[in-house]
């Protein structure tokens, strides 16, 4: 005898609800990465389709024409948003607006079932946008409804208030599988590099960049946001020496400093033996160039605990430039961390004659700044003097340090050296070197970070968006000399960062500001955390994997040996889960557990039992889908509402064995 299951029914209710919580929870963490449009419009999708009844989805007509034309409109909408489309964020922009499509024409548990897969991919997506404590947690949600989904689609609907059960099995599956997981984080082999990549989004771009106008580094120091972290062996250097050195820029259009298009090698620090040596963690911003203290005493390297055996010699990860910039590799797409020796120093000597005859040259434009710049030449005995004599004119003149100058117009440099006087460490760079190129010395902005924070509770630097600064190289006697004329106006932003700088009333980021509080020492708490968390573990390497397998005396252990290991942890602890298990099943009412694994029988069969239904009503119904095993049926549904409505003990057991014995006369095909 067969029992054919059912035709497969549309989706229930509560299936519907739990797809919808999964998509939601998927999407969520991607909101702050995604256009305004795509965002409403993905998770849009998902609340209109539940406004409509589950049991009647959408017409054969929309989901064949209208869905694909809908991802087409979506296509070319993100690929004229962006500019580009093979790339990260359009790529993960179309695949959440997809994700929502194709909820909307979800109508059976097949479909479901696939929703489900891509909703678990959309969620993977956030980890491309970084791998912080933060985003692993936005990630525990999607887990728990993710196997509450599953356990929606596998069993018969239920009412909505029974979505606790679904999570607590999941929790306890997560449980039981962190042991797991945490032994293959530590033995399973470590790639060299990622298994695969995207191509690079040419929008997504942070920090410091190859160009400056007035303001670009005025509004780039609104941001909290940490550049980079640095672990200093020893001491670090005292705040005024804390000039991180990045693009450095000789271009001048009138409005727009910008660098150099050639690149020439460098030569490291005369003395090396003064050096100092520190490890930076850089965060990704799709630039090129690293950042150093100046000047360079070496080319930056991978940190010892990060090269294996196998690497064999250090090899730089960058190259040193004539303007002594450090040009990585490739852009840093993602956080890296190199060693760098620097040797703290105002000057180094130039490398040729095209230095001074490639930071000579200024625009038409700005009258005014000329004359001026003549008028101080001809009472200026040197270069130096003349130097002095500008910096003189910062302190003595009322010029303010802002960072919200008013907008200049036509002559940009005359109006702010002659009328606002009001500027960011940009204005001051960029007229201070024009005003040397007007007198016929060579000069040159450079731009970086100045500062750092130490962070009390990790023992390292932090670098934030808000330490960008711009200052100025001039060449004398062969020699690039450093000067600041922000200093000149402003000498506590060298000396106490940003926050001592601006006047009262400015907007200054939270963390850049001096009064310590306990929300200020919660978040560099939670820096120092999140610090150690990418070291530890999104930093785990091959060369910590060994250290790891050291310590447990495994370092001399051969390849099919650790497996072996691993292989009878997993067997042990797959063991005691079993045992567990048992223990439990046996712990429970013999009669309720032969009932549940005969209602399981039937919902598999195609006749689910609903919360509501008692035993003799619920075996009726089946009496009545299959009349052949009628007689079978009856006798169980009495004989467990005889065992659950007070039999004596002394017939407990007896009744027992005959409900056993009349479900094991059900037809096996039941199972099916």
């Amino acid at each position: 005898m067969i029992f054919a299951p059912a035709p497969a029914a549309p989706l229930a209710r509560s299936q519907l609800l739990w797809l919808a919580a999964l998509v939601l929870v998927a999407q969520l963490p991607l909101w702050p990465y995604l256009p305004p449009w795509i965002a409403a419009l993905g998770s849009g999708l998902v609340v209109a389709r539940l406004l409509l009844p589950a049991d009647r989805p959408l017409s054969t007509r929309l989901r064949r024409w209208l869905l694909p034309l809908l991802a087409l409109v979506v296509g070319i909408g993100i690929r004229m948003s962006f500019g580009y489309f093979l790339a990260r964020d359009p790529c993960v922009a179309f695949l959440y607006a997809l994700v929502g499509i194709k909820f909307v024409e979800t109508r059976s548990p097949r479909d479901g079932g696939l929703l489900a897969c891509l909703a678990l991919f959309v969620a993977l997506t956030q980890f491309f946008y970084g791998q912080s404590i933060g985003a692993a947690v936005m990630a525990l949600p999607m887990v728990f409804v993710f196997g509450g989904a599953l356990a929606a689609l596998r069993e018969a609907p239920a009412p909505a208030a029974a979505w606790r059960a679904p999570l607590l099995a999941t929790a306890r599956m997560l449980l039981q599988g962190v042991p797991l997981a945490a032994l293959l984080f530590i033995l399973f082999p470590r790639l060299a590099g990622p298994l695969w990549g995207a191509p690079a989004d040419t929008a997504a771009r942070t920090g410091l960049s190859d160009r400056m106008a007035p303001g670009t580094i005025s509004e780039l120091s609104l941001s909290d946001a940490v550049a980079f972290r640095v672990d200093f062996v020893g001491r670090p250097p005292p705040p005024a020496q804390r000039y991180w050195r990045g693009p450095v820029l000789s271009r001048f259009d009138g409005f727009e400093w910008s660098a150099l298009t050639r690149i020439r090698g460098g030569r490291l620090a005369a003395d090396p033996s003064r050096a100092i040596e520190y490890t930076v963690t850089m965060e990704p911003n799709n630039r090129p160039w690293l950042f150093a203290l100046e000047h360079p005493a070496g080319l930056p390297r991978p940190p010892i605990e990060d090269v294996t055996a196998a690497v064999g010699p250090l090899r730089s990860i960058a190259i040193l430039t004539d303007d002594q910039q450090l040009l990585s590799n490739a852009p840093v797409m993602q956080a890296i961390r190199y060693t760098q020796r620097s040797t703290i120093s105002d000057s180094f000597e130039a490398t040729g004659e095209s230095d001074a005859r490639e930071n000579v040259q200024i625009p038409r434009g700005n009258p005014r700044t000329r004359a001026f710049a003549a008028e101080l030449r001809e009472r200026s005995r040197s270069d130096r003097a003349f130097i002095a004599a500008v910096l003189d004119y910062f302190r003595t003149q009322p010029f303010v340090y802002t960072l919200a100058p008013p907008l200049l117009q036509g002559d940009r440099v005359d109006g702010f050296l002659f009328d606002t006087r009001r500027g960011f460490c940009e204005h001051y760079a960029g007229a201070f070197v024009l005003l040397l190129r007007a007198a016929g010395i060579p000069a040159r902005v450079v731009t970086g970070y100045q500062g750092g924070e130490i962070n009390p509770d990790g023992g390292y630097m932090i670098v934030r968006d808000s330490d960008a600064h711009a200052w100025a190289e001039a060449l004398l006697d062969g020699v690039w000399q450093r000067v600041d004329p922000t200093a000149a106006v402003a000498p506590s932003r060298i000396e106490r960062g940003l926050g001592g700088a601006l006047p009262q009333g400015e907007p200054v980021p939270y963390l850049a500001r001096l009064e310590d509080t306990f929300l200020k020492a919660l978040r560099l708490r939670w820096d120092a955390v999140n610090y150690q968390w990418q070291r530890g573990v999104v930093g785990f390497n091959v060369q910590r994997q060994r250290d790891v397998l050291r310590d447990l005396g495994l370092e001399a252990a051969r390849p099919w040996h650790v497996v072996a290991l691993a292989g009878a942890l997993v067997f042990l602890w797959g063991l005691a889960i079993l045992g567990l298990a048992r223990a439990r099943h046996v712990r429970t009412d013999p009669a309720v557990a032969l009932w549940s694994r005969l209602c399981r029988r039937l919902a598999r069969a195609g006749l689910p039992r609903t919360p509501s239904e008692g035993p003799l009503t619920y075996v009726g119904r089946a009496a009545a889908r299959w009349p052949q095993s009628s007689e079978v049926l009856q006798r169980i549904g009495e004989t467990y509402a005889a065992l659950r409505y007070g039999p004596s003990d002394a017939t407990r057991a007896e009744l027992i064995a005959k409900l056993r014995a009349n479900i094991a006369a059900l037809p096996s095909a039941m199972q099916r």
